[in-house]
């Protein structure tokens, strides 16, 4: 029979109990021993189903019953090579796995009366149904990590793709800006060229200027000096010269104009375009801010909510409750109206935030803003008076904080609100965030810092600050 060098190196290996050899062609019969198959046929017919007895254990058996041992030989094989692990009660090597007790077994262990009638198989025999599991869940995982880096891919390239656009875009800002003051700059050396030109031109008539009329006054110098000694002659020498009195009293001397009309329309040309630089400028910085605006990251001030208002982790959220929560007392809270502020303050600038409004039954909300100084305590009116700029929601009336209030005839309370403070502009506009249509605009004079301000009230009434 084959044998292999594994093979002898194993003691009291596996072997067939009745060659005394490896088994060749290894079966095994319904208890559970390993045979060689042709040890166990038969010498002679025995009829259509003849019975045999098992030699170890004398158990009746069937012949087709026998079951092959799919590559049991290059099982037993490689049983030889298996590392140093031992039977503890019998000091031999392990083989054998039983699946009733799910114990190792040696060999003397597997011919125990404990495992006799139990399902015995080689250690690797055991694991198959197990490795089969693993290599599914391997191949489920190799294709869900296939999968994953497929899109880790396609996800890399659109995340290229946005840096790209990002760096393009910044590249076009940076090229609008640069034209922008490129542009700003020839105006101003325009501008600045042609003061410099009319200044000469100044300086250029003032000296022609000076120098005429300087010469005037010489001259009538000269004409005070020689009639003051006219003046101062006898009657007979003054007699003679009347004629030359005459000629004194008619003439005239022209003072000549500082400036020429020429040069006035010049100046005054020049002046009317840059009076109008700095409105035209304001005009242009209004656009361009309203153009470029974005929503102002707004969240929620804890230390201002009122106690019946419960606020979200990221402070973005606020609902009203009717069970009062247990919030330390601070003067910076509103104690009886549901309201909060918002944790940023504007001394200036532009800025603007939407709102998700849900109300309850019969709920209702104020959006706007506030002064800081405004009351906390107490009942308080929501006014300009007071220090509020806003609109207040409900579905019986919408009116805007005016002094006295102003109706809004609203045909439905809009879902998304926006509100804007101009702080240097002073006004403060809100609007339906979807329609972009105006609720209502304040003019106003602010002084301090201005907070967003929010109150809501009744059960299932939530604000929500949207990006």
């Amino acid at each position: 029979m084959p044998s292999t060098p594994s093979l002898q190196t194993i003691h009291k290996g596996v072997y067939c109990p009745i060659c005394t050899g490896p088994p060749e062609d290894p079966v095994t019969s319904p208890c559970g021993h390993i045979f060689c198959r042709s040890c166990l046929k038969p010498p002679s017919p025995m009829g259509a189903n003849p019975s045999r007895l098992c030699p170890i254990c004398m158990e009746k058996r069937q012949p087709e019953v026998l079951q092959p041992r799919v590559c049991a030989t290059e099982n037993i094989k490689i049983l030889g090579q298996i590392g140093e692990t031992h039977c503890d009660e019998h000091g031999e090597k392990i083989y054998f796995f039983c699946e009733n007790d799910g114990e190792f077994l040696c060999v003397l262990c597997r011919e125990s009366s404990n495992h006799q009638a139990h399902a015995v198989v080689l250690l690797d025999e055991a694991t198959q149904p197990y490795r089969e599991r693993l290599r599914s869940r391997l191949e489920v995982l190799r294709v869900e990590k296939e999968e994953m880096e497929g899109m880790k891919c396609r996800e890399d390239q659109k995340l290229q793709v946005l840096l790209t656009q990002i760096e393009s875009k910044k590249q076009q800002m940076e090229e609008a800006f640069e034209q922008l003051q490129q542009v700003l700059g020839e105006q101003q050396r325009l501008l600045l060229d042609q003061l410099g030109k009319l200044e000469k031109e100044i300086w250029k008539e003032r000296d022609h200027y000076i120098a005429k009329i300087s010469e005037q006054i010489a001259h009538l110098g000269a004409h005070i000096k020689e009639l003051e000694g006219k003046c101062q002659q006898p009657a007979s020498e003054l007699l003679k010269v009347i004629n030359c009195i005459c000629r004194y009293e008619k003439g005239t001397y022209i003072s000549p104009e500082p400036i020429s009309p020429g040069l006035v329309r010049k100046i005054r040309d020049l002046h009317q375009k840059i009076c109008v630089l700095p409105e035209m400028m304001g005009k242009f910085s209004e656009n361009l801010l309203l153009h470029l605006e974005t929503n102002t990251g707004v969240t929620l001030d804890p230390q201002t909510a009122s106690w019946s208002l419960i606020l979200s982790e990221d402070r973005k959220s606020v609902r009203y409750t009717r069970q009062k929560q247990n919030l330390p007392e601070n003067p910076r809270r509103f104690d009886r109206l549901p309201a909060v502020l918002g944790a940023q303050g504007f001394f200036s600038g532009k800025h603007s935030w939407e709102i998700e409004v849900v109300l309850g039954d019969g709920g209702g909300c104020t959006v706007g803003v506030a002064r800081e100084d405004m009351k906390r305590k107490g009942e308080l009116g929501l006014s300009t008076e007071e220090g509020v700029w806003a609109v207040i929601f409900s579905y019986h009336q919408c009116w805007a904080s005016t002094s006295p209030g102003t109706d809004l005839p609203l045909s439905e309370i809009p879902h998304r609100v926006r509100v804007t403070l101009d702080y240097n502009g002073g006004h403060v506009t809100l609007s339906d965030a979807q329609t972009q249509t105006t609720i209502f605009a304040f003019p106003a004079s602010f002084s301090g810092k201005i907070f967003p301000f929010f109150a809501i009230w009744k059960k299932g009434s939530r604000l929500t600050l949207k990006p």
